[in-house]
């Protein structure tokens, strides 16, 4: 890269689209704008990437305006507390291509995708919701009887996902699968067959649960070794039954089972690990670092492939509800780990500080302590018996 960055400069927008569960493209996961650069539901993607929206979109990143768009605020204010968003990892990720992109040669057709085919999931963590997971809906019928669940869709039912993206399939130098839980999909199996004969070189990466290597008769290992790259991003947060507490429909053993699988049968595939941190797990994601570090989860990478993804939303079960002793001590312990030398640690402990201390929400401590309550009393199960410590200083 050799010219100067516009301020504010994103390079999502001119190589990426993302397909959300219910339709809407947006150009990266991170916007919480309700308006959308357009929708599979109305219109084709390839509408949405030649589309005006899109167009004005990356004139206002070409002309500095970009933290003035409401869909970019939150890599802003991460930025504002310290901590590293997801436009400068972007950045960092599709370097190659920005110079093209401030001289006007931008790639005419997106070099990534990142596809949500529903909400369809097999679990129901207590970090997620109905909107994303199917395997919510009993448990949301308790807490709200008046509430509307049903399975929603990213594509109409007369034209698949493939139809939708098969006209950039050759030219894609990345493809992200995301859920719901994309192994559950069958349109995600008709994908990697059409890409295993287009385009073998493609890197695929993957938000999974990990439950499941198959579909019916179709085995996904078989699929993956017909590509050169291929990153699984196993959602895990929590060892054993404190895993399985969370990420409810977890199986810690089978978890293991797959895990193991993978690396005998496809040995090329990159197991990682994203741990969702909230006020359940503040102090056990140390302990799973530990674990993580002693088993050689990943081919004697060590670290390298463990990352942290903060719950946001919904607010009530974030760090930023803790009091401020509580805060205190947490940073205490971040800041004086062990293991902080070792990959990315304490670059995500540290932004999970720098989050934290960002802004007071201790007054909605009292709904995470009423809606904790309500689901253990559904799911027979014990916040308080089971994480001990993190119980008693919220208040349990």
């Amino acid at each position: 890269m050799t010219k100067k960055l516009p301020e504010g400069f994103c390079i999502l927008p001119f190589v990426h689209m993302e397909i959300q569960i219910q339709g809407q493209v947006h150009v990266c996961c991170h916007t919480n704008q309700p308006q959308d650069m357009g929708n599979l539901h109305q219109q084709d993607l390839q509408s949405v990437w030649q589309g005006d929206q899109l167009k004005d979109f990356k004139r206002h990143i070409l002309s500095a305006q970009t933290q003035k768009n409401s869909h970019c605020k939150d890599c802003f204010y991460y930025e504002s507390l310290g901590a590293k968003s997801w436009r400068q990892y972007e950045n960092e990720n599709w370097s190659l291509y920005i110079d093209d992109v401030l001289a006007g040669s931008a790639p005419s057709q997106p070099k990534s995708l990142s596809l949500r085919f529903s909400n369809l999931c097999n679990f129901s963590c207590r970090t997620c919701r109905p909107a994303t997971s199917t395997g919510w809906f009993k448990d949301a019928l308790f807490l709200n009887p008046r509430g509307q669940y049903q399975k929603v869709t990213s594509t109409p039912s007369n034209k698949s996902m493939l139809s939708q993206i098969e006209p950039y399939l050759k030219g894609l130098t990345q493809i992200h699968f995301v859920g719901g839980e994309p192994l559950m999909e069958s349109e995600h199996y008709d994908i990697l067959e059409r890409l295993a004969s287009v385009n073998p070189d493609i890197e695929i990466t993957y938000d999974t649960n990990l439950s499941i290597l198959s579909l019916g008769d179709r085995e996904v290992i078989p699929l993956w070794n017909q590509f050169k790259k291929v990153n699984l991003s196993a959602s895990i947060d929590g060892l054993g039954e404190k895993g399985e507490f969370i990420r409810k429909g977890l199986d810690w053993n089978s978890f293991l089972k797959n895990w193991n699988r993978v690396k005998e049968e496809a040995p090329h595939v990159r197991l990682m690990n994203n741990f969702t941190l909230s006020v359940y797990n503040m102090f056990h994601v140390l302990e799973f670092i530990e674990f993580i570090h002693e088993s050689d989860f990943y081919h004697g990478q060590d670290l390298k492939d463990f990352s942290v993804t903060l719950v946001e939303e919904p607010k009530w079960q974030s760090l930023q509800i803790l009091p401020p002793d509580l805060k205190k001590e947490l940073r205490r312990r971040y800041q004086n780990f062990p293991l902080r030398h070792l990959g990315r640690v304490a670059e995500d402990l540290d932004n999970a500080i720098s989050y934290m201390e960002g802004a007071d929400q201790s007054q909605l401590l009292g709904i995470f302590r009423n809606f904790n309550k309500k689901l253990d009393l559904i799911r027979a199960e014990n916040f308080s018996k089971l994480f001990r410590e993190e119980a008693q200083c919220l208040g349990f």
